[in-house]
């Protein structure tokens, strides 16, 4: 069946969110290609480029689209964190859902005012989908899983495989998300100036990313005489995410993620998709990730000294945790995905 499918969002940036656009395009491709799908944002935040770019790169041109306009009709629509529109679609005769990804509390209340028009809430997990469930009980709409998920089964995926980190003397911790309080990158610092008193020379700090007004990341780097010991990137395009976690992998890293709060859980996918070697905050989108090996490989929220000792065993582990990931990555492949969007899309088009 042939279908016509919008995402839109207010900002383009170098988001989870674009990054989930782009996987849903090649999962689309790939097993139901009788689907076309436009992605619409409301402003470009700097991200819109590299996210038209990464559609070229992995040749979904055939595929996906970025609009300008809603002057058109689609099948369904789907507004994702975007009661932007609300307005616009109240007396339009167009099928849409809401999905909300957001972990920022705040950003969510737009729930509280849902149109009785939506047909469905989306969430990106079935711990989020519980948690929306909880915080906003009078949603009529149905909430439902979306699941996020990384196509490392697909071949595109692998886009740039001629890149490759600087052969650094010293493994790399990566950080690599957005700088703010709720990634919490000042947790990591904490953690890493501890393992580089007791194990001096052997690691280096590898931030990569955009930053935030919240925390100024090259100051509190310098407060704790990290700065010769620390490289900070920009935000990388999107096609060479899988790229920068192969190239830690192979110089003997590990990825880090103190988060506060995910509704997913994107960017420890992916580097538990890449065999990556991680240590992760134990929220309930990393526990869901980790499955039955939450134990080995989380630590508690804010907890730096925990979070020291959780790098150091990871590293110390680097191979057998490798074998681990390779179990796990098949609970967030591109087919999960496709499966949950076939039972969501009868729901709003039934």
């Amino acid at each position: 069946m042939n279908t016509k499918i919008c995402f839109a969002y207010p900002w383009a940036t170098f988001g989870g969110c674009e990054r989930v656009f782009i996987n849903r395009a090649m999962a689309f491709k790939k097993h139901l290609p009788g689907v076309q799908v436009d992605f619409f944002f409301l402003s470009d935040g700097g991200g819109l480029k590299s996210f038209s770019a990464a559609l070229e790169k992995y040749n979904l041109k055939g595929v996906a689209s970025v609009v300008h306009s809603l002057d058109r009709s689609y099948d369904l629509l789907s507004l994702v964190d975007c009661p932007q529109l609300f307005s616009m679609l109240s007396s339009a005769n167009q099928r849409y859902i809401v999905e909300c990804h957001t972990g920022y509390d705040e950003n969510r209340q737009y729930l509280s005012t849902l149109p009785s028009e939506c047909r469905a809430v989306a969430a990106p997990s079935a711990r989020f989908r519980e948690l929306l469930s909880k915080e906003f009980p009078t949603v009529q709409a149905p909430i439902l899983e979306l699941a996020n998920f990384v196509p490392w089964d697909i071949d595109e995926y692998q886009a740039d495989k001629d890149i490759f980190l600087p052969e650094w003397t010293r493994r790399p911790i990566l950080f690599f998300g957005r700088m703010d309080k709720l990634k919490d990158p000042i947790s990591l610092l904490d953690a890493f100036e501890m393992i580089e008193r007791r194990r001096k020379g052997e690691f280096m700090l590898l931030l990569c990313g955009p930053k935030s007004i919240e925390i100024d990341i090259e100051r509190e780097i310098a407060n704790r005489g990290l700065s010769g010991i620390s490289v900070l990137l920009p935000p990388i395009p999107f096609h060479a995410a899988s790229t920068l976690l192969d190239s830690v992998r192979r110089a003997g890293g590990v990825f880090v993620s103190p988060s506060r709060g995910e509704s997913f859980g994107l960017s420890a996918a992916e580097a538990i998709s890449s065999l990556l070697p991680s240590a992760l905050s134990n929220i309930d989108a990393h526990l869901d990730l980790l499955s039955d090996f939450g134990d080995l490989y989380t630590f508690p929220i804010g907890d730096e000294n925990a979070l020291a000792g959780r790098i150091e065993y990871v590293f110390d582990n680097h191979s057998g945790t490798q074998d681990v990931f390779r179990k796990l990555r098949s609970n967030f492949s591109a087919e999960r995905f496709v499966r949950d969007w076939e039972c969501l899309l009868n729901e709003a088009l039934g």
